[in-house]
């Protein structure tokens, strides 16, 4: 005969599980949208994962008492097997999302340094410009006035 807090308790967990797996899609279509941040949804994800740890934490428990029926063991089993593909999903997606960030913040700073270098390349193209356009008299007084192109190190005029 089962007890009855077993199966309220195992109800509880079942019940949690059902919240966690809702809230992990809310997150992913929410994060896949563009509705939330990045940050905020990879952080949410994270606190999921410690409530599955919590839940199956109590499944363990009930898989190691020895005062529970067959059909209560064959409900947590089920409920045990759930609570880790629920895990295994939620580090894929906090992987997925981390990884979004990370390309999202590569995209923005290369997209800064390519404008940085373009400018610097359309200044060094003027300077060619200017040299190319000197006259043999212009050029001669900006070699005995000691004058050069100020290029950098870096190639920057």
């Amino acid at each position: 005969m089962e007890l009855p807090e077993a199966s309220v308790a195992v109800a509880a967990v079942n019940d949690e599980l059902d919240a966690v797996e809702r809230q992990l899609i809310q997150l992913t279509r929410e994060g896949s949208a563009g509705e939330r941040s990045l940050d905020s949804v990879i952080d949410d994800l994270a606190a999921l994962v410690g409530r599955i740890r919590t839940a199956y934490v109590s499944l363990q428990e009930f898989l190691e008492r020895r005062d529970v029926t067959y059909d209560l063991v064959t409900r947590v089993e089920e409920l045990h097997k759930r609570a880790l593909w629920l895990y295994r999903r939620l580090q894929l997606e906090e992987v997925f999302f981390s990884k979004l960030r990370l390309e999202r913040a590569l995209r923005e700073t290369l997209y800064r340094q390519i404008l940085e270098t373009y400018d610097e390349f359309s200044a060094l193209e003027e300077a060619e410009a200017r040299l190319r356009g000197l006259s043999d008299a212009a050029l001669a007084e900006e070699l005995l006035k000691g004058r050069t192109l100020p290029i950098s190190q870096d190639g920057a005029t």
